[in-house]
């Protein structure tokens, strides 16, 4: 992969969280030196269809605009990268059973992903983050990113603010308060809205 460009990959819960407030949010590219790309995985779809818990608390995801922005960017592997990924899902979810973390099957599939491309997952899930950074597999968390989107001026604080308050109005804090008050204060030098 070139220093200039830099695939994401978002997990499923990160893109509930971002896809309505940041439109489109794949279909953009942003920064330069790297410029990020952001990505989800065609299961998401498939994750998505047969909840009826995300498809009710996350309705807009069936809405055209958010089909077409999910469809432009589905990262999926071919050739030797996707038998690869097969194996990398296998030890990763042994490891994951070994340690008694419960991971859904696209939750491994994400990780795996990102092992096998060296690209970073963004995650909030506290059982993706342990097999990850077990496995050397670069995690960012949705403020991580948000911050990113910030630096390479894809967003403004104004967003931030205006995601973080519409987390907390629906009860869907990618973390505990104190942490992501602290993180908050670390990445983007400003007291946390909430």
């Amino acid at each position: 992969m070139s220093d200039s460009i830099q695939d994401v990959l978002l997990d499923s819960n990160a893109y509930f969280r971002l896809g309505n407030s940041i439109r489109p949010l794949l279909q953009q590219p942003f920064g330069s030196a790297p410029q990020y790309t952001l990505y989800v995985l065609a299961e998401l779809d498939d994750e998505f269809a047969t909840s009826a818990r995300l498809r009710s608390k996350f309705n807009w995801v069936s809405e055209s605009e958010y089909r077409t922005d999910r469809k432009a960017r589905r990262y999926e592997l071919r050739g030797d990268d996707r038998a690869k990924s097969l194996t990398a899902f296998s030890f990763l979810n042994a490891y994951g059973e070994g340690q008694k973390i419960n991971l859904s099957r696209e939750d491994l599939k994400a990780l795996a992903a990102g092992f096998v491309k060296g690209i970073p997952v963004v995650t909030d899930d506290g059982g993706m983050t342990r097999v990850a950074e077990a496995n050397g597999i670069e995690c960012w968390s949705t403020i991580r990113l948000l911050r990113v989107m910030v630096i390479a001026k894809r967003i403004e604080m104004e967003t931030v603010n205006g995601i973080l308050e519409y987390w907390e109005y629906e009860n869907d804090l990618p973390m505990g308060l104190g942490k992501l008050r602290q993180l908050f204060k670390e990445y983007f030098n400003a007291d946390c809205p909430i």
